[in-house]
């Protein structure tokens, strides 16, 4: 009688179970739909970028990023615009057309901050587009080294202009230069 109880029992927790586990398949395919139909709407404001309130783009570059090519979406074959050009193809810098070398890492901040050009692009941003799981990140001043270096790089190849501006308490900017304005 006993094992009647647990055999019914048993039958009922699968049950359970097995209720819960659709449940959850269909949650999670709520939950790509919704992340799909969310980078459709993200890529057609790809080319105004300047709507989003300061407080709202806390991550919001590195999630638009990230989700436009999870989706496979299309992305502008350059970021930026003037002097500057990030060519996201050829994983290409260009200034005045002419291409620069850099590391991977400096590709990436610069690819971030030409993504979300004259908005202000955070150290928690620029970390967490780096450095996807929170067990791989280093200490947060890597993010000072990577703009140092870059800013040098650009500089020296623009004959002294800077892209690249710190906002102070919050994080940095990659402010458009065209190529009437010079340095």
């Amino acid at each position: 009688m006993a094992q009647d109880t647990v055999s019914a029992r048993l039958v009922e927790v699968e049950s359970m179970l097995d209720r819960s586990r659709r449940r959850f398949e269909e949650g999670t395919r709520l939950v790509d739909e919704a992340h799909k139909i969310l980078g459709e709407l993200q890529q057609a404001l790809i080319g105004s970028p300047r709507s989003m309130s300061p407080e709202d783009s806390e991550e919001a570059a590195s999630r638009l990023l990230a989700s436009l090519k999870a989706s496979g979406g299309d992305m502008p074959p350059t970021l930026c615009g003037g002097r500057l050009a990030v060519d996201q193809v050829q994983r290409l810098i260009r200034i005045d057309g002419h291409p620069i070398g850099i590391t991977e890492m400096e590709y990436r901040v610069l690819e971030l901050l030409a993504f979300a050009r004259n908005n202000v692009v955070t150290r928690a941003m620029l970390l967490k587009h780096l450095y996807r799981r929170a067990d791989d990140q280093p200490q947060p001043k890597i993010i000072d080294v990577f703009i140092s270096k870059l800013r040098k790089k650009l500089r020296n190849a623009s004959g002294g202009a800077e892209f690249i501006e710190t906002i102070p308490q919050r994080g940095w900017i990659l402010r458009d230069i065209d190529a009437n304005s010079g340095a």
